[in-house]
């Protein structure tokens, strides 16, 4: 594996007392302010639980992202851009069926200004009903264009597969869905879902901690709610084997597996970090090395982790020709079986993991903007003053010998998915994934799984 090693740079960022303000307000809301005053600019990321089930809810949600930083009771979506772009930025809301997230950057002397029209946003809409017409019907459009990705395709099937019934499978709603939504449904979702309770407001940048918490608490008084905002409902264990799903017009076949992971913050996180660094998270890794420079059965494959209410997930992506299916997924399973139980993670391999992943934390946390996305993607109740300063020395005091046994879950048998390919060629997929080893799943229907 080619893992390159970091410069040695700097950590003293990461310990500076006084340098994180965390509090939260009367309303339930946590702000957390953390100096970073390299340019005289802000980082803004506002991030609220936004649990719901269902694809009407997925639906009002999108619609709702999508209108959020419009029209209020004091000004139009036209004065509500010029306070932003006076205040020397712009902000912009988006949503996943965890949490609904504003996010953008500011000028330092303009902060003030933008948490005001942020406030006035949160907490006192006004949306015309054409206005809702107008961005609900991009947001079709785009979501028309979007949906026929198949990397979206099989996003989509590989959640339905892995977790049917759970509003994670509901990550991209369907055209029809956001069609039907009213501005009396956005009006009511954000009365019932947008509260301050249980949300963080994160300012990163060149900033007073101190000040700026006070500033946001000021300028967010107004925002308020009866309840906690709803989390996720947690995660179940992925199963379900590795399923066979048709796409018509697939030209290429897209291999999509999950495998359960520990959450950040369970004590072996690091070591499943490290490994999977060498497994597949790096352009060296263990799996580009073999199936993309030795083999050539793919552009690329890559595999990656991400946190959830009460699960961790280790996914793994790779797209190869319907010809090269068979071979692909037998090197897959040898690869998955070998790094979990014969050749594991060497000594020199552990090392390039570790010197990458602490200097690619520290160089990401200088920045204003690695900063706060690296804060933001944390659960919401994490405490922060401390935690890149910890993440650093629990990543740096990790054992090689607890690295390998982070790679002993990483077998072939721990993974379900599915192989997304033409409808023509699905039985003969399901035949190359129970002869390469993976477990099987039960026959499904033929017909389309992700063109809705």
């Amino acid at each position: 594996m080619n893992i390159p090693s970091t410069a040695v740079v700097s950590t003293a960022h990461l310990t500076d007392p006084g340098s994180v303000v965390e509090h939260t307000a009367a309303s339930g809301l946590r702000i957390v302010a953390v100096r970073r005053p390299s340019v005289p600019v802000v980082e803004l990321r506002l991030a609220v639980p936004f649990g719901g089930g269902g694809s009407a809810h997925a639906a009002t949600a999108e619609v709702l992202a999508a209108v959020l930083l419009g029209s209020t009771r004091r000004r139009d979506r036209t004065a509500l851009d010029t306070v932003l772009g006076l205040a020397g930025g712009s902000l912009r809301a988006s949503v996943t069926p965890e949490r609904l997230t504003v996010q953008g950057a500011v000028a330092a002397d303009g902060l003030r200004s933008a948490l005001g029209a942020l406030g006035d946003a949160l907490a006192d809409p006004r949306r015309p009903p054409e206005e809702v017409e107008t961005y609900r019907t991009r947001l079709g459009h785009r979501l028309h264009a979007y949906r026929a990705r198949p990397a979206t395709a099989a996003r989509e099937a590989v959640l339905e597969h892995c977790f049917p019934g759970h509003p994670l499978a509901h990550e991209v709603p369907r055209p029809q869905d956001v069609a039907a939504v009213e501005d009396a449904d956005v009006a009511a979702l954000h009365a019932r879902a947008l509260v301050p309770g249980g949300s963080r407001l994160l300012l990163v940048g060149d900033l007073d901690p101190a000040a700026a918490v006070a500033a946001a608490e000021h300028a967010l008084e107004a925002w308020t709610g009866p309840h906690t905002a709803a989390v996720m409902p947690e995660l179940p264990v992925p199963a379900g084997g590795v399923a066979a799903r048709s796409r018509p017009g697939s030209r290429q076949v897209q291999i999509r597996l999950l495998a359960p992971a520990p959450v950040g913050e369970d004590p072996r996180h690091p070591a499943v970090r490290l490994a999977n660094l060498v497994l597949g998270a790096s352009f060296g890794s263990r799996l580009t090395e073999r199936l993309r420079e030795r083999e050539g059965l793919t552009y690329g494959v890559h595999t990656s982790l991400a946190d959830h209410p009460g699960r961790g997930l280790l996914t793994l992506d790779l797209d190869t020709s319907p010809a090269r299916l068979g071979a692909a997924l037998a090197a897959l399973r040898e690869e998955l079986d070998g790094f979990a139980t014969d050749s594991p993670p060497d000594e020199d391999e552990i090392a390039a993991a570790r010197s990458y992943a602490v200097g690619s934390l520290v160089v990401l946390s200088a920045a204003q903007n690695g900063t706060a996305n690296l804060l933001h993607a944390l659960p919401v109740a994490t405490r922060q003053r401390n935690w890149l300063a910890e993440q650093v020395e629990r990543i740096s005091r990790t054992k090689d010998s607890e690295v390998r046994a982070a790679a002993g879950d990483m077998a072939a048998a721990r993974f379900h998915g599915i192989v997304l390919t033409a409808p023509t060629a699905v039985d003969q997929a399901a035949r190359e994934v129970e002869a390469a080893g993976f477990l099987p799943a039960p026959p499904v229907p033929a017909g389309p799984t992700s063109g809705r």
